[in-house]
């Protein structure tokens, strides 16, 4: 078997669109399985991300505020 440009070019283009379809089926259902947690865990993740800080306790530091001074 000889080497062709052509069949060079062919393939790799197939093996591209392979490759494409194989990751865009795959963004769709991980997408979708996230999106399913996030809708049926809506409640708790807004609760997370909410907490006021008054329910801090002292232990807990807001990560923003970590900066310290040498």
């Amino acid at each position: 078997m000889t080497y062709s440009p052509e069949q060079y070019q062919a393939n790799k283009e197939r093996i591209k669109a392979a490759q494409k379809r194989y990751y865009q089926r795959t963004r769709e259902a991980r997408l979708s399985y996230q999106k399913g947690y996030d809708d049926k865990n809506r409640d708790q993740i807004r609760a997370r991300k909410r907490k006021p800080r008054t329910e801090l306790s002292e232990d807990e530091v807001e990560p923003n505020n970590e900066a310290e001074l040498n």
